[in-house]
């Protein structure tokens, strides 16, 4: 009887202790559980680059710009239309208009510019390039004078490029260099559909007001420069097709309203024409 409830009392022992062992207990065996991250704001995505020097709604970079439009121009031919204005209280005081028809690399251009007003002289400025020889003929009051600016040979006149014989600057890279360096940029957005059409690429249009450098958007020395207004359109590579800027600018009791108007027309498609009508030259490189 004794052995008999030994044997039981020693199975129970061993049947509670196969149990531990195939269940285990809750603190030795219970499952970790990792927390689920939790749901974070996306980070914050970088301004796109609009065009060289251009981010989000910022022209952080007018050189870069500016390089990247003289660069473009180089490659193509194109007419460049430009015209400065200079109104006051008794009417037009000054015009200067400038229009050229220039070849890719500048192997040839026709350029013209006409200047009228009350303050000013009228005067006329013709310039051409062809066959590596630059010639200017100005017009004043009727009388003509004509002069070799350059030849690329050095026959009659000194051996300069094409380009740095030309009378103005057509990549107008400095003007743009410091009217979008002063000017506060407003805004920045894409082309409508008639500024597409218009252009024939798409592009973008930057608009600004005011100034921090009042030396930048003068043209000359002035007191004060007031009620600036920029607007200007820009391809993603960087070329700017047009700008319009006004401006007053004052000078003791002289209070002038500035206009100045910049469009580059025919990238890749224009024909360089001179008078004589001999000499023609075409590129069709794309814009």
């Amino acid at each position: 009887m004794r052995r008999g409830v030994a044997i039981a009392a020693v199975c129970l022992c061993l049947l509670s202790a196969g149990c531990t062992g195939l269940f285990g207990g809750d603190t030795a065996h219970r499952e970790t559980v990792t927390p689920a991250p939790v749901p974070t704001a996306d980070a914050p995505t970088s301004p796109v680059q609009r065009a060289p020097g251009v981010v989000g709604d910022r022209v952080v970079d007018a050189t870069a710009l500016g390089r990247a439009h003289v660069s473009a121009l180089s490659n193509t031919s194109y007419r460049v239309h430009h015209t400065r204005t200079v109104m006051n209280g008794s009417g037009l005081q000054k015009r200067v208009r400038t229009r050229a028809s220039i070849s890719a690399g500048y192997e040839s251009y026709t350029a013209t510019r006409t200047i009228s007003g009350q303050s000013v002289t009228p005067r006329a400025v013709h310039s051409t390039w062809r066959d590596g020889r630059a010639l200017r003929r100005t017009t004043v009051n009727g009388s003509t004078s004509t002069e070799v600016v350059a030849d690329s040979r050095g026959i009659g006149g000194p051996p300069r490029s094409p380009r740095a014989a030309l009378f103005f600057e057509p990549t107008f890279n400095a003007r743009l260099r410091a009217l979008f360096s002063a000017t506060n940029i407003t805004s920045i957005r894409p082309g409508d559909e008639v500024i597409k059409q218009l252009y024939g690429v798409s592009l973008y249009r930057i608009k600004g007001t005011g100034s921090a450098d009042s030396s930048a958007v003068a043209t000359r020395p002035v007191d004060r420069v007031s009620n600036v207004s920029l607007s200007a359109t820009v391809t993603p590579n960087g070329i700017v097709r047009s700008y319009a800027l006004q401006y007053t600018a004052v000078s003791g009791t002289d209070t002038r309203r500035v206009t100045e108007i910049l469009r580059y027309s025919d990238l890749g498609t224009t024909d360089v024409v001179f008078e004589d009508r001999r000499h023609g030259n075409r590129t069709t490189r794309p814009d």
